[in-house]
């Protein structure tokens, strides 16, 4: 009859009939249901026909035919039958059991778990749900037949932990194209580790293959391991670390070293960068940058903006904020390329320590204006100076804004300070007094007034800045110096406007008022650059920025400095990027960059094109000549339907010619929780930000 009777088997005792059911031995029960249910009495055995479930504390079963041995708690059937135990699904053409094991083993088996299919010629269960299986073929290609399987002597199974093949045979659609003796990958929903290989060849470091081990240490933390083989330089060791708890504990560390057989030169780098808050008002932050040499980047971080970095910049930060003003105690390095050995890089400019401290906006009494408090302490090295300058300030400034009209503000401030200083910098007082005055406190006063115009064509502010030095250890004016004691006195004018929601300008200069004792100023001199700056984004897909700092001269002026930088399109499509740079640093050449990528409506393939080129301007930037294209860089990229394949072509200055392939295999889906997040690490390495599907720097 249809209709299951529900019995206990080994745990329990059930009525037939004619007869009763032997008590079942202790130990964990068994429930069943089937179609119908024979019992032998002289064997001890059921034997449950259609529509069978046995179900345990750990699986269930479900089948057609059962035979079940009551004294030795075994089972067994000749007709198919699906095995669950919560974490896979098995099938089985045949089988036994042994329920009190807690074992098993199935005969012609497949398995689905996570996004892999198994077939094998049989399987073997264990009590901590680990399964084995004998002759197996495997894939994650959903597709019939699959592109690509394995095939292994043997396959272990663990459960929302790992699959680990030996003796494997890799096939892409019928032909075997490589032997792996053992093959591993996760099945932990959550997995931490992938290790991942780019091979490639260059121009300047010979065939490499580069391996990545990205391990998931938490929801917030993951680390990298970088272990490198050059032909030509031999091995590299590198790692990382990025973390992001929120907004208030976020850092990334990334380091790596070199001994370069070929130049027997060690090369090495460590940069980063954090911020943390400390709770009780509390934070910590800072920055590192270092590296053996100019061209580091350039050879082994070729993600970094900078092919040549001109400089190293350090720092770390203690901040305590209070309801009314905050304390930082501040460690400062800079290091600039060494004149003597451009290879390598001397300290400029280092403060060991430097505490600040400074007070919000305060209403004291009832005084009208708004007063602020600011100081320091600074132990500070320059390597223009020929001494260590000690130096504690405090200083006072006192604002209060005035409602002159519909439009029109007037904002004076007055700030007065004292400095003390060990010893007197001699590039800012004459050489007579400088041997005089050490240990001395230094005066200075500022008076300030700003008028704004609130018009159509955007808020005008005009500001006048005058500034007076007082004697060491004294009120009265410093009148004896050059500059006659005035270090501003100065007339600004800028205007910010902005035409439309998605635009805006700014335009600013300036006139300088000050005299000298040793020299005169021309009115070109006198005139502050010219600076414009423009920012248009019309839409989504483009977008426009342009700087210029203009300065006069005699006869005519010259331009210091010109960016513009326009972008048009969808970076995952078509998109076109293209940007022009020039300094008067450097007046012999200006530089220009254009990218170009493309992508159809459905982005399974990219082409990304990069070009640097730079003009020759022996006069300035008005006196362009002949162009050279010095950098160049070709990316494709096509997303399968179960590999991922990159090929990056690059060519630079410094010996770099680069080939170098990614292919990667789905093997199943993931958790895009693990995968590094670019955009954490973007924020401490912004030249990750354009990269944001490969592992490495």
């Amino acid at each position: 009859m249809k209709g299951a009777l529900l019995a206990l088997l080994l745990a329990g005792t059930a009525s037939a009939a004619d007869y009763a059911l032997p008590s079942p031995p202790p130990g964990p029960h068994v429930d069943y249901w089937a179609d119908q249910i024979e019992f032998d009495e002289t064997k001890s055995t059921l034997h449950l026909c259609g529509g069978v479930t046995i179900k345990d504390s750990t699986m269930t079963i479900k089948g057609q035919d059962f035979w079940i041995d009551i004294s030795s708690r075994t089972g067994r059937s000749a007709q198919p039958f699906i095995l669950n135990d919560g974490l896979s699904a098995v099938y089985g053409e045949s089988g036994e059991f042994d329920f009190a094991k807690r074992t098993g083993r199935l005969s012609r088996a497949s398995m689905g778990i996570a996004s892999w299919r198994i077939h094998a010629r049989q399987a073997q269960l264990y009590p901590d749900r680990r399964i084995e299986y004998r002759a197996a073929n495997f894939t994650s290609c959903d597709r019939v037949p699959p592109d690509y399987r394995f095939r292994a002597s043997s396959v272990r199974i663990v459960p929302g932990k790992h699959l680990l093949a030996k003796n494997t045979l890799f096939y892409l659609g019928k032909a075997p194209v490589l032997y792996l003796p053992i093959f591993y990958h996760s099945l932990d929903p959550n997995r931490r580790l992938q290790w991942r290989f780019q091979p490639g060849v260059d121009r300047r470091s010979g065939y490499y293959l580069k391996g990545t081990l990205t391990t998931r240490l938490s929801e917030t933390t993951y680390s990298k391991i970088f272990d490198d083989y050059y032909t030509n330089l031999g091995f590299g060791l590198g790692g990382e670390v990025d973390h992001r708890a929120g907004p208030d504990s976020r850092g990334s560390l990334f380091g790596y070293r070199i001994h370069e057989d070929g130049t027997v030169n060690n090369r090495w780098g460590l940069f980063g960068g954090g911020y943390k808050d400390l709770g009780s008002s509390f934070s910590l932050q800072g920055r590192i940058q270092f590296q053996s040499d100019p061209s580091f980047t350039n050879h082994y971080v070729r993600s970094d903006i900078f092919r040549l970095t001109p400089n190293l910049v350090n720092s770390a930060a203690l901040t305590r904020n209070f309801s009314k003003g905050m304390v930082r105690l501040i460690y400062a390095r800079e290091d600039v390329l060494n004149p003597v050995n451009p290879n390598r890089f001397v300290k400029n400019i280092e403060s060991t320590p430097r505490l600040e401290a400074a007070s919000a906006s305060l209403r004291i009494w009832k005084l009208p204006w708004l007063n602020t408090f600011t100081g320091f302490a600074d132990n500070n090295f320059n390597n223009s100076r020929l001494h260590l300058e000690k130096s504690v300030n405090a200083a006072w400034t006192g604002t209060r804004s005035f409602h002159i009209a519909r439009g029109v503000n007037f904002t004076p401030s007055l700030n007065y300070s004292e400095t003390y200083y060990n010893r007197f910098d001699l590039t800012n007082f004459a050489t007579s007094e400088t041997s005089q005055n050490r240990n001395s406190l230094l005066g200075r006063w500022t008076a300030s007034n700003n008028l704004r115009f609130n018009t159509p064509l955007g808020d005008i502010d005009a500001t006048h800045s005058y500034g007076k030095r007082l004697k060491p250890d004294g009120f009265t004016e410093d009148t004896e110096n050059a500059d006659k004691g005035v270090e501003q006195n100065a007339v600004t004018l800028a205007d910010v406007f902005m035409p439309a929601s998605r635009m805006w300008a700014r335009l600013s200069t300036g006139y300088d008022y000050r005299t000298f004792r040793d020299h005169s100023l021309t009115f070109d001199q006198r005139i502050r650059p010219i600076t414009t700056d423009v920012s248009w984004q019309s839409s989504k897909s483009l977008a426009f920025a342009f700087h210029n700092d203009y300065q006069l001269g005699p006869g005519k002026g010259e331009n210091r400095t010109v960016i513009g930088d326009v972008q048009w399109g969808d970076e995952q499509g078509v998109s076109l990027r293209g940007g022009v740079g020039y300094n008067l640093s450097s007046p012999a050449t200006s530089y220009q960059s254009l990218d170009f990528s493309f992508a159809p409506s459905s982005p399974t393939w990219r082409l990304a094109v990069g070009l640097r080129t730079l003009v020759v301007t022996p006069h300035g930037l008005s006196s362009a000549q002949r162009m050279r294209l010095f950098e160049k860089e070709l990316t494709w990229s096509r997303r399968w339907h179960d590999f991922y394949t990159k090929i990056v072509a690059r060519v630079r200055p410094g010996g770099v010619g680069e080939l170098t392939a990614r292919i990667e295999f789905k093997f199943g889906t993931s958790d895009p929780r693990q995968a590094p997040h670019r955009d954490w690490e973007s924020e401490w390495f912004p030249g990750r930000a354009k990269e944001s599907d490969d592992l490495r720097p």
